[in-house]
């Protein structure tokens, strides 16, 4: 299925001190127009079709047109938020995930051993939560007390979610959705930098709190498609397919050795 869902890093020259971004976290892949010959597919390149290239999100960058990232249903088990939209922030398994809310909380909401990651530092007492020395916008920890009451800092709670075929995802559970020749909204199984997988197979998934996710035999007839930002129109032809067995086990379905394109939803600003 491809890579894990991880983009390129920062280094420690690149550290950013206003913004507290780390080396080491993601912040996203290069700008279409900073692409250079070859690209695929290059003989229909338009500037808008960057295949195979879906990423997770930088804590402290706004997604714009040219960084797009995933967008994400999240549940984070026992948080204040419960259901709400959310960000990938590195991926933990093949169907499993570490998130983000979106929508920062006041820290006198924190929950206690649900952790947080800092969004404005304000005149929030951190350390009093929890919080390492040297904190800063993007710092990750599981507070052990909820602040006091009026600061003017703000937090997004942070946890790990498995895959769920709800689009409407329960405690402990998160859902990704895609769209292919003007489809519907449909939920992702699995989804790497390359690839996708719907559920297809009939997977119900969601066992996040038991650890029981899937059994293999559930997963053999997930369909596959190419995953991308830009276009959900057509179909691409995958690389070392061999179309005498093309679809053998039920996941690839195209006879020509081609998977159709999908669009997985993502924030642009």
């Amino acid at each position: 299925m491809g890579r894990p869902l991880k983009i390129k890093k920062i280094t420690e020259a690149s550290y950013n001190s206003s913004t507290g971004a780390n080396p080491g976290v993601d912040i996203g892949f290069n700008a279409l127009t900073s692409l250079t010959a070859p690209v695929y597919p290059s003989s229909t390149w338009t500037g808008t079709e960057y295949l195979g290239v879906v990423g997770g999100v930088q804590p402290t960058t706004v997604a714009s047109a040219a960084y797009p990232i995933v967008k994400c249903e999240v549940n984070i088990t026992n948080s204040y938020s419960g259901q709400t939209p959310g960000l990938i922030i590195r991926q933990k398994g093949s169907r499993k995930f570490m998130v983000a809310t979106t929508t920062a909380i006041d820290p006198a909401n924190a929950v206690v051993g649900v952790a947080l990651r800092i969004a404005v530092v304000g005149n929030t007492n951190w350390t009093a939560m929890g919080a390492p020395e040297g904190y800063g916008i993007g710092t990750i920890f599981t507070p052990t007390a909820a602040s006091a009451g009026s600061t003017t800092g703000t937090a997004q709670e942070v946890g790990t979610c498995v895959l769920q075929n709800d689009v409407t995802p329960t405690a402990g559970n998160m859902s990704i959705s895609y769209f292919s020749n003007d489809s519907t909204e449909t939920a992702v199984s699995k989804l790497t930098n390359k690839f996708l997988q719907n559920f297809a197979g009939g997977c119900a998934g969601g066992g996040a709190n038991t650890g029981d996710v899937w059994s293999p035999t559930l997963v053999v007839d997930n369909v596959t498609l190419v995953d991308n930002f830009f276009s959900d129109e057509g179909t691409t032809v995958k690389s070392g397919a061999e179309i005498d067995t093309w679809g053998t086990n039920g996941s690839e379905q195209l006879a020509d050795g081609a998977l159709d394109l999908a669009i997985v939803e993502n924030y642009t600003s």
